[in-house]
């Protein structure tokens, strides 16, 4: 799992990104409460979330102005942060993350069907 994480350079530069850094520690809290996560399970998520939070962001600036490539690379952002989630997470845990989970779109905003 190390050499996975350390292909990502985020996890290398996250004094540049102190609000970022933030807002990942904020979310893996949120997470240990909901979960019920242990400290190794903590302190592995940390860096997952800082990667996800900074890949969002990347990603809505680049593509702001095109919702369909926009939303479809969020989708595989998402696809391997829940990947790598269930390395992390038990079965239970993971089953709880994804029912949870509201997505990276607000309501109503979908696919454009319906």
């Amino acid at each position: 799992m190390a050499d996975r994480l350390s292909e990502h350079p985020t996890f290398n530069s996250g004094a540049k990104h102190k609000k970022g850094g933030d807002d990942a520690v904020a979310m893996t809290r949120e997470m240990t409460n909901r979960l019920h996560l242990n400290e190794g399970q903590f302190l592995n998520l940390l860096p997952l979330n800082r990667t996800k939070l900074v890949g969002l962001k990347s990603i809505n600036r680049e593509y702001r102005n095109d919702g369909a490539t926009r939303a479809a690379k969020i989708a595989e952002l998402e696809a391997q942060y829940e990947q790598e989630c269930s390395r992390i997470l038990t079965p239970s845990q993971l089953s709880q993350l994804q029912s949870e989970q509201p997505g990276s779109t607000p309501t109503g905003s979908g696919n454009g069907l319906g």
